[in-house]
């Protein structure tokens, strides 16, 4: 069993969007709210957004209103529909030309193996993030997008399984990235 970091490719081929009113938007949805685990769809407006730099359509652009939300073209939504389901919430985006949607990961698991995962930690003690994770193999097992907790607080990190990241390659969706972050085999 494998588990990857799921983001946007920074390639420079892909376009990259940013929000059209970004310090109003940015404090009411993004700063604090889209790292929790609250809803948002019952306060969630109209975004708009735009394309910041133009390039090849991206099924998961590069998103600077806030970089680790990860944001969906309706092609990736529909391959990785059957993954999302009940574990994020897919909030519309208002492009002038393009159907695209951040995807608010709601799915925090609190499942690192702290015995074998290798922690940054500052020189006051505050641990702020891994050299090396290492998960719980039973607690991972059947989740295929989701976020972990480090010391009770949700990281920004949104994780995938195989299984997801083998639908994305098998679909030609591009734009994605993913970077392997833990095998159960090693």
């Amino acid at each position: 069993m494998k588990i990857w970091e799921l983001k946007a490719s920074l390639d420079e081929r892909f376009e990259t969007i940013q929000l059209v009113n970004f310090d109003q938007d940015y404090e009411k949805y993004f700063k604090e709210r889209f790292n929790s685990i609250t809803p948002l769809e019952d306060v969630w407006e109209e975004v708009k957004i735009y394309t910041l730099e133009e390039g090849e359509s991206s099924d998961c652009p590069q998103f600077w209103g806030h970089s680790a939300t990860p944001v969906f073209s309706e092609r990736a939504l529909d391959v990785t529909q059957d993954f999302l389901k009940d574990k994020v919430e897919v909030l519309p985006l208002a492009h002038p030309e393009k159907n695209y949607f951040a995807i608010h990961v709601m799915n925090a698991i609190d499942a690192i193996d702290y015995n074998r995962a290798v922690i940054r930690q500052l020189s006051s003690g505050l641990r702020v993030g891994f050299e090396k994770y290492a998960f719980i193999k039973e607690k991972v097992k059947g989740e295929h997008i989701f976020r972990i907790f480090l010391d009770g607080r949700i990281r920004s990190m949104v994780f995938v399984s195989n299984e997801f990241k083998e639908a994305v390659e098998s679909n030609g969706l591009v734009g994605f990235q993913f970077n392997e972050v833990w095998d159960s085999e090693n």
